[in-house]
């Protein structure tokens, strides 16, 4: 286990599960694909990912490591985890986030504010659990009790916006993206708590293994060692086996219809 692991993440979607109606705000958006995609983690393979991370421009990153390199952007993102591409933003841009703030709240609806922070516990039930999840799955920080402006911006989208084309709503996977290569560089600054993405990080790394000719399964890539190359694997990797394995099952069926032809001859 790497010494900078410190954020606990969940491994699947089993508890956002318990929330009916959370589950079918995330389905409107076209967000739940993403969270029920996520299928465990591993911790040393999250710190060698982000550990290898360059960025190359706001929409571009490279990660190589043990022999697997990928090319992160947007677009990667969006497909490996079905969340829409939308148009890219940035949480640093606080004069839209307080915009979001003002907009969500209803007339009536009168938030506990502290040194201008909202508590989570003071939005409406079901929004602040969405808030909750969002955290969790998404923005992946750890601080469950304070929403941001950035917060507000997704919770105003789900709130008010839901119906918006998907163009002209906020990109996730370029949210990611940015998240991603925070981590990288704050955890290559020596910020050793800075793990996080498990799921996504494991979705991205499978993507990669299958395209291979002869697909590499996540069980073998994470008992390799960080010195070991998954392209030397590859490239001693045949078909052999699996195709034994065809003609195993074809000589199995042929034998079996021969032996019902010979009995109905019998008969």
């Amino acid at each position: 286990m790497p010494g900078g692991f410190i954020r606990k993440e969940l491994s699947d979607s089993s508890k956002l599960h318990k929330h009916p109606e959370v589950v079918d705000l995330f389905t409107q958006a076209n967000w739940i694909s993403f969270f029920d995609k996520i299928q465990g983690h591993d911790e040393e393979i999250t710190e060698e990912f982000l550990m290898s991370l360059r960025p190359q421009s706001k929409t571009h990153a490279t990660v190589s490591f043990r022999g697997l390199t990928l090319e992160l952007t947007p677009e990667l993102i969006s497909q490996v985890t079905g969340l829409p591409l939308g148009f890219p933003w940035r949480k640093e841009e606080r004069s839209l986030g307080q915009v979001a703030k003002k907009t969500f709240f209803l007339p009536e609806e009168h938030p506990v504010e502290e040194k201008n922070r909202v508590r989570r516990t003071s939005l409406p039930p079901l929004l602040s659990e969405v808030s909750f999840q969002i955290m969790k799955y998404i923005t992946c920080e750890g601080r469950f009790s304070i929403i941001y402006g950035y917060h507000f911006r997704l919770l105003c989208e789900l709130r008010h916006g839901i119906d918006l084309p998907p163009a002209k709503k906020l990109s996730i996977p370029y949210f990611i993206l940015q998240s991603l290569i925070e981590f990288g560089t704050k955890l290559n600054e020596g910020i050793p708590d800075q793990l996080a993405h498990h799921g996504l990080i494991k979705l991205l790394v499978e993507d990669a293994l299958h395209t291979y000719t002869i697909p590499i399964s996540w069980e073998i890539f994470i008992n390799m060692s960080r010195d070991d190359n998954i392209r030397i694997l590859a490239k001693n990797t045949t078909p052999s086996s699996s195709e034994e394995g065809e003609h195993t099952e074809e000589g199995e069926k042929t034998n079996g219809e021969e032996t019902q032809d010979i009995q109905a001859q019998k008969e």
